[in-house]
């Protein structure tokens, strides 16, 4: 994760987002609660890549996990660069990739 961080900060213009995968949820569940996740989603969808660490975390939280990954499929659909970083192999993050379970128009 360290060297596609440092690429990417070498590029001119992009705009990326660095979090820890706790922190991108709750914003998320904030989101959600006060009705504003399309915003919120909308806000994600502008920015050129999005670095996350810790994905490991969502190990136990399969509704939780289908959400994020679901965000992540949508930006990787719109051409944007996902990173994770996890102490679980990808062999075990794999089964949350395929549902899309909040979605928005655009």
């Amino acid at each position: 994760m360290q060297a596609a961080d440092h690429y990417a900060s070498v590029q001119k213009g992009l705009d990326i987002l660095h979090a820890c995968v706790s922190d991108l949820v709750q914003e998320m569940v904030d989101a959600i609660k006060k009705g504003t996740y399309c915003a919120f989603r909308a806000s994600l969808m502008r920015l050129d890549a999005l670095f996350i660490d810790n994905i490991w975390l969502l190990k136990n939280t399969r509704q939780t996990a289908l959400a994020v990954f679901s965000l992540f499929e949508a930006f990787a659909d719109k051409g944007g660069l996902v990173v994770i970083a996890s102490d679980l192999p990808p062999s075990l993050l794999s089964e949350w990739a395929t549902c899309r379970t909040l979605k928005c128009k655009t």
